[in-house]
C-alpha cells in the first residue's frame, strides 16, 4: 500500500480525535449541571460520571487541551510531509499550512462545537467514559499543567452564582414557558427576601389601631368590631409603651361565657425588633415563638410602628385579603373626579387612564410609590404631594417606606398664549 495512502487514514483519524476534543470541551462546557444532577440522582450512572467530571473541570479542560493540540500537532505534522511529497518541500509546507488551517477549522473545531451546543448533556452522557480514561492516562502531563498553573496565579474563591444572576436565569427559564410568572415572582420575592429590612414592611406608628390597657371591656370589643382585626397592640399610657396584644378569639370566649375580665389578664407577650432587622429573622423569630406580632423599634428605642405575619408573608406572595378587608383596585374614581391609586399601581396605566400626558424624566421603574420616591428625593410620607404641569399626586397613606394610597387630581393648564 502506498504510504501516503497511510498517512493520509491516519491524518483523517487525527482529524476525527480533534473533533472528538472539540465537542467534548464544548459539550461540558455548555451542560446544564443542574439538569445532570437530577438525572444522577435519577439513577443514571453516566450523567453521574459525567459530574464528577464537571467537579472537576480544571483536570478536565487540562486534558482536553493537550489531547486537541497534540493530535492537531500530528495531524498538521504529517500534511506537512505527505505535501511534501507530492509537491515538493516548499509548495508542500505552503499547501500543507492552508489546507490543514481550513480543514481543521471546518470538521475539527466549528462543525463538532456547533453540534455540541445543541444537546450538550446527551453528549457529555456519550462521552464520559472515553474521557473518564482520557483524564487517566494524561493525567501526568494534567498534574504538570496544573500546578505550573496555580504557581502562575493563585485561585480566588468566588461564588458560583450571585443573586441577581439567578434572577436573570430565572427570568429566562420563564421566557422558555418553564414557568409561570407567579412561578417565577415568588421565587424572586423568596431570593430577596432576606434582603428586606421590617423598617420596609412596617405599619407606620399613626396608623397602629391600638387599646389602652386601662380601658375596659367594652372598649376593646367594640375596636375589634370595628377594626376587624383578629388580634390588637395593647398600650400602657401610650403608644410608645405597647406591652403586649390581645386575641380576639380569647376575649370573645370570655365574653360568651359571661365574664369581662380586666384587659391586663388577656395580655400576651409580642415581639420587638429594631428597624433594622432582616424580616427573615423576624419570620423565623414567629416560627419559633408562636407569636405573630411584633413592635418595631428606632434607632433610640421608640416605637416606630408595629408588623405582623401577615405582613412578612405578603413580601413573598403579594398582597394576602381575608374576610375583614375590603379588596380595592389600583386605580378607583373618586366622586369629584379625584382618583385613589395604590403605590404599587403602574404609573404610565395611571396617567392614560386620566388622559393625562406623562413624562417619567430619567425615572425607568413603573409604580406609583417609585415614582414619588423619585420625585422627593427621599422615603415618602403622609401628607407629601408631588406636583406636575397636569396632575398633583398627594399622599394618602404609607406602609414603612413605601406608598400603600394616593390622590390624584387633575390640574387645569392654562393654554398657551397666542
Amino acid at each position: 500500500m502506498d504510504l501516503t495512502i497511510v498517512y493520509a487514514v491516519i491524518i483523517a483519524l487525527l482529524i476525527g480525535c480533534s473533533a472528538f476534543f472539540s465537542m467534548s470541551e464544548t459539550a461540558f462546557t455548555s451542560a446544564n449541571t443542574v439538569r445532570l444532577k437530577k438525572m444522577a440522582k435519577d439513577g443514571d450512572r453516566k450523567a453521574e460520571n459525567a459530574v464528577r467530571i464537571i467537579e472537576d473541570y480544571d483536570k478536565f479542560l487540562t486534558t482536553i487541551l493537550v489531547g486537541n493540540n497534540l493530535v492537531n500537532i500530528a495531524g498538521t505534522s504529517l500534511a506537512t510531509l505527505v505535501f511534501s511529497i507530492l509537491l515538493g518541500a516548499e509548495t508542500g509546507a505552503l499547501a500543507s499550512t492552508v489546507i490543514m488551517t481550513i480543514v481543521i477549522l471546518i470538521f475539527g473545531e466549528v462543525t463538532p462545537k456547533s453540534l455540541a451546543k445543541k444537546n450538550p448533556e446527551k453528549i457529555c452522557i456519550k462521552v464520559c467514559g472515553i474521557i473518564r480514561i482520557l483524564e487517566i492516562v494524561l493525567s501526568p502531563v494534567s498534574w504538570l499543567f496544573t500546578k505550573l498553573t496555580s504557581a502562575i496565579g493563585k485561585d480566588v474563591d468566588t461564588a458560583t452564582m450571585t443573586e441577581d444572576e439567578l434572577e436573570v436565569m430565572i427570568e429566562e427559564i420563564e421566557e422558555e414557558g418553564v414557568l409561570e410568572k407567579r412561578e417565577s415572582d415568588l421565587i424572586k420575592s423568596a431570593i430577596r427576601f432576606d434582603d428586606i429590612q421590617v423598617s420596609e414592611v412596617y405599619v407606620p406608628r399613626m396608623d397602629i389601631i391600638a387599646v389602652d390597657v386601662s380601658e375596659n371591656g367594652k372598649v376593646l370589643g367594640e375596636t375589634f368590631s370595628t377594626s376587624g382585626f383578629s388580634r390588637l397592640p395593647i398600650y400602657d399610657g401610650t403608644i410608645d409603651n405597647i406591652i403586649g396584644v390581645v386575641y380576639a378569639k380569647e376575649f370573645y370566649t370570655h365574653i360568651f361565657k359571661g365574664e369581662e375580665p380586666p384587659i391586663k389578664s388577656l395580655v400576651k407577650p409580642v415581639k420587638y425588633f429594631p428597624e433594622t432587622t432582616s424580616i427573615a429573622t423576624v419570620l423565623a423569630d414567629f416560627q419559633k415563638s408562636k407569636i405573630h406580632m411584633a413592635v418595631v423599634l428606632d434607632s433610640f428605642g421608640g416605637t416606630m410602628g408595629i408588623v405582623t405575619m401577615e405582613d412578612l408573608l405578603e413580601e413573598l406572595v403579594g398582597d394576602i385579603w381575608d374576610e375583614s378587608d375590603e379588596v380595592q383596585q389600583d386605580m378607583t374614581a373618586m366622586e369629584d373626579g379625584r382618583y385613589n391609586v395604590k403605590g404599587t399601581a403602574n404609573i404610565h396605566d395611571v396617567m392614560e387612564r386620566m388622559g393625562l400626558d406623562f413624562d417619567p424624566e430619567e425615572y425607568e421603574d413603573y409604580s406609583v410609590t417609585g415614582y414619588i420616591f423619585y420625585k422627593l428625593g427621599r422615603a415618602p410620607l403622609r401628607g407629601d404631594v408631588v406636583t406636575l404641569e397636569n396632575v398633583e399626586i398627594k399622599v394618602a397613606s404609607v406602609k414603612g417606606r413605601r406608598v400603600t394610597e394616593s390622590v390624584f387630581t387633575k390640574r387645569e393648564t392654562n393654554p398657551p398664549e397666542e
